[in-house]
């Protein structure tokens, strides 16, 4: 089960409007204050962030137009932190890092220390999202500090709750138990509704992750009533769903059903689709427990259509799992194997999305620290200079004797922490290099090796068109079949041996793996730069695979094991390939070329490498390579095209 851990991105206290057109009516009257004009923006931008970030982000954006021309700088911190929210949920975490570094400039400029130490805490999220939670608990550290030296009870409440969210990602419940404990305590003391809410939800999770499942209820009830009394609807809906989920478990199923029908009324009335789709995944849960699969297969079928349409992978791979479940224990295991290549593929998305994130987490550390190195030489230089120019100074005043004396002590005393410096210069330049480097493997883990060098000298790699591009396609014959016959665990094992093998192959033959599908593989040959050779390397390739499965299924069907057999096709053609996303970035391939490969593949049989017309003109004359025409075979789509069986002499 997932906990809910709120994303606290605190702003100071703001200003509410009973509704939306109110608030517009203010923003667009020219003739009212620019200081209410941009509260009313403020509000407006910091509702609409957390469900469309795009549109929060674009009215933040006006309200920072309007707050620099006013020279408003509590309006500019408030439209940066909402900047800064909107592009930590839309994973740009770099871009909220810079967001929440114009607040830390404008914070320190106004002064306003409050402001400060409540963006350190924010910078704690995004490094917490990164994964760099030394870093997060760091930020964190100096929020605190900040807090503790101006008696701000409220910003220490908040802390101590992020504090706590470290801790739960560690896995150190009873750490963040504590913290979470001395928030709620803070903003009892403080009769802060909405600061004791919060802690409450999170002691209930915590308490719920710990067995203490009636704490938890008691917990979580407390939280539902203090939102109730705030009006805030989608925390209640929240509390709702932890109260479904509770109930759950102590298998008061009625109120669990209850529970989470009130979430889904409040969700649906809200628009909140991350929301709506969790509760779906959660009732559907629920069923499955009570032996109701049929009716789970309804619910976790509405949570994935929802997250499906929101471009939610989180919630996707969520409910994909909860309706292979479902679809397994009705009986039914072609619809149980569909669903489990979706949550396959929506787990190998979010893999890269992780890896990614990785790539950046250390660049950004890299970054940081090669500045931290660069302030230090500058500080040493200009301590440097000074004792020069001291030593200058005093020559004046004092005989060369002594100017000789103090110079040369001096001078020890710098070459001393200059040495020093450099020891310290080398162990970090190593330790940063090894970041970059351990970086630049995940990035070529992603992306090819050239697309890779692009990427980071230009920020974008080009989309390129190739004239002479060996696709290859793979797939399982009676794959369905014969995962039926095995646990989802021993599946993905199976899956993982082969396409090992396959990945070691396309490395010894310099062919580019593009990705898999399900049980399909798909590479190519002559990307991501053409190459003499590459059509004849990727055939002599496919040979490889099948050779492998050929081995690997005989020993499976002596052991008592059922194995799969394969079939591969290759298509040599122009093609166009480059990065797709920005976020979310893959390298991949597209063209006829491409559906003319998938077309041989399918067109083929089992345990023969199947290569069309075009790609046999090209390595007839192999000498290692031997063919058998079939002739013209009907492909879907494409009509009669001639194909050849090729094989090892």
């Amino acid at each position: 089960m997932r906990r809910f851990l709120p994303l606290f991105f605190a702003l100071l206290v703001l200003p509410t409007w009973a509704q939306n057109d109110s608030l517009w009516s203010v923003w667009n009257n020219a003739a009212l204050p620019d200081s209410a004009r941009l509260k009313a923006m403020q509000v407006l931008a910091w509702k609409a962030v957390f469900e469309q970030p795009d549109s929060g982000m674009a009215l933040a954006h006006r309200q920072l137009e309007l707050a620099v021309k006013a020279n408003d700088a509590k309006a500019r911190f408030e439209a940066y932190t909402t900047l800064a929210v909107g592009s930590s949920m839309k994973s740009d975490y770099a871009t909220s890092l810079d967001y929440l570094q114009q607040c830390l400039l404008t914070a320190r400029a106004m002064p306003d220390p409050k402001r400060e130490a409540n963006t350190y805490s924010n910078m704690s999220n995004v490094y917490k999202n990164l994964g760099d939670l030394p870093l997060a608990l760091e930020h964190l550290q100096k929020s605190l500090r900040i807090d503790t030296e101006l008696g701000n009870r409220e910003g220490l409440a908040g802390t101590y709750n992020n504090i706590g969210n470290i801790h739960t990602e560690l896995g150190d419940l009873p750490k963040a138990l504590e913290h979470y404990q001395r928030s709620a305590q803070l903003a009892e003391e403080l009769n802060n509704d909405k600061g004791r809410a919060q802690a409450l939800m999170n002691l209930g999770a915590t308490h719920l992750e710990m067995g203490d499942r009636m704490r938890a209820l008691e917990e979580f009830l407390k939280s539902l009533s203090l939102y109730r009394t705030m009006g805030r609807k989608l925390e209640m809906g929240m509390a709702f769903n932890n109260l479904g989920r509770t109930y759950a478990r102590l298998e008061r199923k009625a109120e669990a059903h209850s529970s989470l029908d009130s979430a889904r009324t409040l969700f649906t009335e809200l628009g909140s689709n991350r929301q709506l789709a969790r509760n779906h995944y959660y009732r559907g849960d629920l069923l499955l427990e009570e032996d109701k699969a049929r009716e789970a297969i309804g619910e976790c079928k509405l949570g994935l259509d929802i997250a499906r349409q929101n471009n939610l992978p989180q919630q996707r791979k969520e409910c994909s799992e909860c309706l292979m479940m479902a679809y397994e224990r009705s009986g039914d295991l072609a619809n149980a194997f569909r669903a489990q290549k979706e949550y396959m593929q929506v787990g190998d998305s979010l893999d890269a999305l992780n890896n990614s994130k990785e790539v950046m987490r250390l660049d950004l550390q890299r970054q940081f620290q090669e500045r931290q190195i660069a302030d230090s030489l500058d500080n040493v230089r200009q301590r440097y200079e000074e004792q020069l120019d001291y030593n200058r100074k005093l020559g004046r005043e004092r005989e060369q004797r002594n100017i000789f004396l103090f110079s040369g002590m001096g001078v020890l005393l710098l070459a001393g922490a200059l040495w020093n410096r450099l020891r310290y210069t080398r162990r970090s330049r190593a330790e940063i290099q090894q970041e970059k480097e351990r970086s630049e493997e995940l990035l070529h883990n992603i992306l090819p090796i050239e697309v890779a060098a692009e990427l980071k000298t230009k920020g974008h790699a080009d989309a390129k068109h190739f004239d002479q591009v060996t696709m290859l396609f793979t797939d399982f014959k009676g794959f369905t079949q014969v995962s039926e016959l095995l646990t989802p665990t021993e599946l993905v094992e199976e899956l993982n041996v082969c396409f090992k093998a396959f990945d070691v192959i396309m490395g010894t033959y310099h062919v580019e793996k593009i990705k898999t599908i399900g049980d399909a593989y798909m590479a190519a040959g002559g990307v991501p730069e053409p190459r003499e050779g590459a059509v004849r390397d990727t055939v002599l390739a496919a040979l490889d695979m099948q050779a492998f499965m050929q081995h690997r299924y005989v020993e499976r069907v002596r052991a008592g094991l059922p194995g799969f057999q394969m079939r591969v096709g290759l298509h040599t053609g122009p093609v166009v390939a480059g990065i797709v996303g920005m976020k979310k970035f893959a390298y991949d391939i597209w063209g006829d070329t491409v559906n003319t490969a998938s077309r041989m593949e399918s067109s083929g049989e089992v345990g023969q490498v199947n290569i069309s017309e075009s790609t046999y003109a090209l390595v007839k004359d192999e000498p290692q390579l031997t063919f058998t025409s079939r002739g013209k075979i009907e492909a879907k789509g494409k009509g009669e095209l001639e194909m050849y069986f090729v094989a090892l002499r």
